[in-house]
């Protein structure tokens, strides 16, 4: 078994880190380092359609952003009580 990481396995309203500037031809701007929300993986080429923090929709190529790491993946568990 692998611990490859698979970018279909991630969950939708993940963070995502820009791993380099992206710009449209509207003139909008993500920076290097700017996280934002996927909202849906797109099959062949894998592109992410994200949300940016004024809530503008964005459609990302694999290898501009960051993969969140395994530990941001896993939905922490409530403590129980005693």
């Amino acid at each position: 078994m692998t611990n490859h990481k698979r970018m279909h396995d991630i969950p939708v309203g993940a963070s995502l880190k820009l791993i380099r500037d992206k710009r449209t031809a509207w003139s909008w701007n993500l920076v290097a380092g700017e996280e934002v929300e996927l909202v849906e993986i797109q099959e062949q080429p894998v592109q992410f359609k994200v949300k940016d923090k004024l809530g503008r929709t964005w459609i990302l190529d694999s290898h501009d952003v960051e993969l969140p790491s395994e530990k941001d993946q896993q939905e922490t568990a409530p403590e129980a009580e005693s």
